[in-house]
């Protein structure tokens, strides 16, 4: 392109930028945002890539350049190329830096967004396993990382970790000049002496040539260490020299999210890693944790990604682990029951709990911490958004939505102060009604909603069955404010029929009570629900295990804390066409599908007859 030509092309896009700004539609801010790059002539662009840690490097680079030059980077974790166009209209001539954090979240996406950035600086972190449903191997993602480092003109800079062999190998393929960094004695940037034992944070003694420097930073876990030396990196690749590097990271305080210490006025100190819960990412959590300092340590985890199959059994192990490190242990969320049985002998009953909701588990975290207590909250904030642990605190939340899906942390919410959600679990409901049963009775609890608008609906299977072998047994119901009950004898056997007055989701803290007033334990009961997950005239015995997405069931294993319960699965599964799955259980059944449950309901009742017969566990 002729000069001439480019000067039009640049005052074209300044004058845009000033009138449009954010109102550009995507194909045209892609396209200012190139011709706005041209204008800035003198601005260094950075570009960030890796598994983790892009987003505390990003921050360490703009709070290094914060007394040597006005640097500008892309928004929290905004890393799509619209954001990335987004931010690059909101450089100015006079920065001294642009940086930005790129997404590898599936093949291509680097390359195009190194197109547009044209960085002269690129930064390579780790590869780990996230984005991992995307590619065929850590190697295809280290391929998609590579683009940056491709897209690097020959006068340019790539820094590259050292310590991870796939990040070094980034080297043999690139023009410009490389300076990698990490713990290993070749590196060209290098710590040593790195220490993190909370509450202290982390410190190094940084090594370039003949230098070394003491750097004292306000992060908390050794494994911010890619994150700390590749920004130092590019920081000396844009002409900082490594005591400016040091003395500008040590001011920068933890990224939202990212092991981010909270402490409250009653002296609880909360660590936030919040963002984000990849299932590889928890042995940094837990080392860190490992070797803090602190009078008790509680461990909160919500629902993790990137963990593959077997989900449950890896949320046991994940439990196990996780009561060898802290006094107390706390998870939340859809997955939470299948960490019952991972319980480690000899520790307190109450050392692993959990919740279906984070509103339960708020209230009671909160009601049982004390000052000293060191608190890691490790979750994903668009799944699960475990701040609000925090923010319950002080009353700044009013919404418990576990379903809402937005990518922000709550405290950023317009909408945190609107009351919604599921209200709190009643742990201390009255018992009113006087049941007096035989000690040895087996509890046979049909899960369902209470209402005749609810009969004849696959969410109702339970209370059907049991309503069927009340029939056959010739017993009576009686009417409680609980609970309808039903007591004798079935083929020799005394027996307790339950149906709970409550919606089938909240059944576990009335059945809990229950329990209470009439003596029975987990092991005596058995749960009797509808599975949509098998199909019609399908019925399956279990005797422990997860609520396997039942939230009626998980309800009950939450309140009693145990998953000591034996169980009997009618299959309601629809046939045919994919249905919404909540308005299909509250559906009465077609004739065809009556008839079929009906068979499922008498195969259900033969199966309970055959597993009350066997030797109950001892509680």
């Amino acid at each position: 392109m002729k000069p001439k030509a480019r000067r039009i092309l640049e005052a074209v896009a300044w004058r845009l930028h000033r009138l449009l700004g954010d109102r550009i539609v995507y194909g045209g801010l892609l396209h200012v945002a190139a011709l706005w790059r041209r204008v800035l002539k003198k601005t260094v662009f950075v570009g960030i890539v890796g598994s983790a840690g892009k987003t505390t490097a990003k921050e360490l680079f703009t709070g290094m350049l914060a007394n040597q030059g006005k640097a500008v980077g892309n928004r929290a974790s905004f890393n799509n190329i619209e954001e990335i166009a987004k931010a690059m209209l909101g450089a100015r001539p006079g920065h001294r830096a642009f940086v930005s954090e790129l997404s590898e979240d599936r093949p291509g996406v680097v390359q195009r967004q190194a197109a547009l950035l044209q960085p002269c600086v690129g930064i390579v972190t780790v590869v780990k396993d996230d984005h991992m449903a995307a590619f065929a191997s850590r190697e295809a993602i280290a391929g998609e990382m590579q683009a940056l480092v491709a897209s690097l003109p020959a006068s340019g800079t790539a820094v590259l970790n050292a310590d991870d062999p796939l990040v070094l190998a980034m080297a043999a393929q690139c023009r410009a000049k490389v300076l990698t960094y990490g713990l290993a004695a070749q590196s060209d940037l290098r710590a040593e002496n790195v220490r993190s034992v909370w509450p202290e944070r982390l410190q190094m003694t940084l090594v370039h040539g003949p230098q070394r420097v003491k750097l004292v930073t306000q992060l908390c876990g050794t494994h911010w260490i890619p994150s700390v030396l590749g920004a130092i990196g590019g920081g000396l690749a844009t002409g900082l020299t490594l005591q400016e590097c040091a003395k500008g990271i040590a001011e920068v305080a933890p990224f939202d999210g990212r092991m981010q210490p909270v402490t409250t006025p009653e002296g609880v100190t909360f660590i936030r890693d919040d963002f984000k819960a990849p299932l590889w990412t928890l042995d940094a959590c837990f080392d860190f944790m490992r070797s803090a300092q602190a009078k008790r340590k509680i461990i909160v985890i919500g629902e993790l990604s990137e963990i593959g199959s077997k989900k449950g059994n890896k949320y046991g192990k994940t439990a196990a682990i996780a009561q060898e490190i802290a006094d107390l242990v706390i998870f939340v969320g859809p997955w939470s029951s299948s960490v019952l049985t991972a319980r480690v002998s000899g520790r307190a009953p109450d050392a692993l709990q959990t919740f279906g909701r984070v509103r339960d588990a708020a209230n009671y975290l909160n009601t049982i911490t004390r000052e000293g207590d060191l608190v890691l909250l490790k979750g994903s904030a668009k799944k699960d958004h475990l701040q609000r642990i925090i923010l319950d605190r002080d009353g700044e939340i009013a919404c418990w939505r576990d379903d809402c899906g937005r990518a922000i942390f709550c405290g950023q919410c317009p909408d945190r102060m609107k009351p919604s959600g599921a209200p709190l679990a009643m742990r201390q409901l009255p018992v009113a009604g006087q049941v007096e049963i035989d000690a040895t009775a087996h509890i046979i609890v049909g899960l369902g909603n209470p209402g005749p608008q609810y009969s004849n609906t696959p969410h109702n299977v339970g209370y059907e069955v049991v309503d069927s072998i009340a029939r056959s047994c010739g017993l009576v119901w009686k009417d409680l404010p609980e609970a309808a009950v039903a007591l004798g004898s079935w083929d020799g056997q005394a027996v307790c029929l339950l149906k709970i007055n409550r919606p089938i989701n909240l059944t576990g803290d009335m059945l809990k009570r229950l329990s209470e007033n009439m003596a029975f334990s987990p092991e005596r009961c058995v749960l009797v629900f509808d599975d949509l997950d098998l199909p019609i005239l399908t019925v399956k015995t279990r005797l422990g295990g997860s609520a396997g997405g039942h939230r009626g069931v998980a309800s009950i294993l939450e309140a009693f804390q145990t998953d000591a319960f034996r169980r009997v699965k009618v299959g309601v599964a629809p046939v045919g066409n994919r249905v919404d799955r909540m308005a299909y259980v509250l559906k009465p059944f077609d004739a065809p599908g009556r008839l079929q449950i009906d068979e499922a309901i008498a195969n259900a009742s033969a199966q309970i007859a055959h597993l009350i017969k066997q030797p109950v566990s001892p509680a």
